[in-house]
């Protein structure tokens, strides 16, 4: 194995200008129902969210076996 096999290659989630702000309208209404760290960014809340639906999509397959 070579140096470049420890390489990782990420892909950024691309927003566009109206699904940012519902992003953040959204994370602002969770935050204020005490949901979500008010600590926490736009950034962190749209990966935390990625990350919520592969959880939701695991849980599907695990149902479906």
């Amino acid at each position: 194995m070579g140096a470049n096999s420890t390489i990782k290659h990420y892909h950024p989630v691309e927003l566009t200008n109206e699904q940012r702000l519902e992003a953040s309208e959204l994370m602002t209404a969770l935050k204020d129902a005490g949901f979500v760290d008010g600590r926490e960014n736009l950034g962190q809340f749209v990966t935390n969210c990625f990350f919520r639906g592969l959880n939701e999509y695991r849980k599907e397959l695990m149902r479906h076996d």
